[in-house]
């Protein structure tokens, strides 16, 4: 049976494997030998068809087409999802259901296995981060295992999956584990992600590098922070097909153009060249600078508009990226400086090994973003900032995916700490709040072991009695600091079926939490006989997979005031 990795990219989706018998990792091609799966899905009344043929429908009569349906996994808004096409036969779970199957089962015909034993897909860091986005993971763990050729579902951090990327390049390439922080810029076709993280690695007997990877710092635009299309790759090349389109004198004044079929093909064609043409860009950049419009008047392609051809020259890919992109990405660049300047991170050392910059996303090959970045960092020949973290440019934009292949290969595993800390909220004598944690933020611990809150008094178990309605809220706490403590009441279904499983007048019961490897909560209700003092040795489970259902989520209030 196969291990397969996928980067479930809002735009793209790409999918790799390694392959243990020639200890040779990569990314699988499918139509036009592209690892690119566009994230499409289009729907004819009948059938629904995905990726580039689904791309190639938009805009035909009768047909609806579907995007960004990762991130409207959560999204419990009626009148959003209708806004962006989605309804009761068509909702993004299924949509994501049905796109993730297909795309399974033609790398399966592609490697002629007939079963995926391990599965790893990438999730944004969001995911793991707030409470509201929390359930993202378990909703795209349970559409993973709903697919019949699938054993068994890992969701991860997309960052971590790249940091494992690319700490496992550098100690095949230096010989030495990597130690030190990786500031990952992901720029896609819908969103900029920018992730600093903490790597803290060791090798085992095998060979085999785990580490410790910690989110430090996160921000960015787009879909994964904003919940909407940001200023990326896809509205970049809407813009400048909508400038050609005004430069070729196609509109009356003051129109702006009709983004139809017609509009998404135009622009469908100038990403494939885009795509397609990357070091031919580079090259002519390089050559020319980029300050000099005059000498960039040269035309880059033309693409074909209702009938008329569009001239897109190089001096307009600079001018529109000047006007969307640069000063988004430019705030958004020194949000993350001011941090690490904060956090004494020695980032303009050029000859550090401790430091690295990893620029991923396709729109992150892009020439003028990879300058952007070059100048705010003041790259030189000689800088090390790049170096040892990377055998082949090209796969930049796929760390993502090469990262969740060697995770679901264990060639390199995650140390497995907890993302936060979860307990019970309970109120002290005086009213003052007191907090018992099941497992504390970045505590080692078992994945599907149940872990019960201990006082930080005395370390014994906290009894909590059910039967007297003690428990109606817990605490989540995202950090180290207390004061990022939060309560979250539970809604009165999910009270009463914690008050269900003990029924007898002499038993009450102790709570307990546990993660699955995709970080996802259960809770652990264990009768507890208070005639006998034992506890019971199994456990009435129930699995938190999505929050909103079992807490109150617009209740949710801070412990502690900062």
């Amino acid at each position: 049976m196969l291990n397969i990795g996928i980067d479930f990219g809002s735009t793209y989706t790409s999918v790799s494997v390694y392959r243990p018998e020639i200890k040779q990792l990569e990314a699988l091609t499918f139509n036009q030998d592209s690892p690119y799966v566009p994230s499409v899905a289009a729907y004819n009344g009948k059938k629904l068809e995905f990726g580039r043929s689904a791309k190639l429908h938009a805009g035909k009569r009768g047909v609806r087409v579907y995007k960004a349906f990762k991130m409207l996994l959560t999204e419990t808004d009626e009148g959003r999802l209708r806004q962006r096409g989605y309804d009761a036969d068509c909702p993004p779970a299924r949509i994501a259901r049905e796109f993730l199957e297909d795309l399974v089962r033609r790398v399966l015909a592609r490697t002629g296995e007939e079963r995926v034993a391990h599965l790893v897909v990438g999730a944004p860091e969001i995911w793991f981060q707030e409470v509201k986005t929390i359930a993202g993971r378990s909703v795209l763990r349970d559409i993973c295992l709903e697919i019949p050729e699938i054993e068994s579902v890992q969701v991860v951090s997309e960052p971590a999956a790249a940091s494992a990327f690319f700490s496992y390049n550098y100690q095949a390439i230096t010989g030495k584990a990597f130690d030190g922080n990786i500031l990952l810029i992901d720029y896609g076709g819908g969103t900029l992600d920018i992730t600093l993280t903490q790597v803290m690695a060791q090798t085992d007997g095998e060979g085999r590098q785990y580490m410790e990877i910690k989110v430090l710092e996160s921000g960015g635009a787009g879909e994964n922070v904003e919940g909407r299309i940001g200023k990326a790759g896809i509205v970049y090349m809407e813009s400048v097909v909508a400038e050609a389109i005004r430069r070729a004198g196609l509109l009356a004044d003051g129109r702006e153009p009709e983004t139809d079929g017609k509009f998404f093909q135009a622009v469908n064609a100038l990403e494939d060249e885009l795509q397609s043409r990357t070091e031919e860009i580079d090259e002519m950049f390089e050559d020319c600078g980029i300050d000099d419009l005059e000498e960039l008047s040269e035309e880059f392609t033309a693409i074909e508009y209702r009938g008329e051809e569009l001239s897109i020259s190089y001096a307009l890919l600079v001018e529109v990226y000047d006007a969307v992109i640069r000063d988004v990405f430019d705030g958004k660049m020194k949000e993350m400086i001011a941090f690490m300047q904060k956090r004494g991170i020695d980032y303009m050392n050029r000859l550090q090994d401790t430091f690295k910059i990893a620029l991923v996303g396709g729109f992150g090959n892009f020439y003028l973003v990879k300058k952007q970045v070059m100048d705010l960092f003041q790259f030189t020949a000689r800088d090390r900032r790049q170096s040892d973290i990377i055998k082949n440019k090209a796969d930049c934009e796929k760390a993502i995916s090469l990262g969740t292949a060697l995770l679901a290969s264990h060639v390199v595993g995650i140390r497995q700490t907890a993302p936060y800390s979860i307990g019970v909220f309970a109120r002290g004598p005086s009213g003052e709040p007191c907090l018992d944690y099941a497992f504390r933020y970045k505590e080692e611990i078992e994945f599907d072991r149940a872990y019960f809150p201990v006082s930080a008094a005395d370390g014994h178990r906290i009894v909590t009695f059910i039967a007297s309605n003690a428990i109606s809220q817990f605490v989540i706490n995202m950090g180290h600091d207390e004061r990022t403590a939060i309560i979250v009441p539970l809604k009165e279904e999910f009270k009463r079926r914690l008050e269900n499983v003990v029924q007898n007048e002499y038993r009450t019961a102790v709570i307990g939490f546990s993660l699955d490897p995709s970080e996802v909560v259960s809770v652990h209700i264990r009768e507890y006989d208070m005639l006998k003092d034992r506890v019971a040795e199994e456990d009435h489970v129930i699995e938190l997979t999505r929050f909103s259902e079992l807490f109150e989520m617009t209740k949710v209030i801070r412990l502690f005031a900062k």
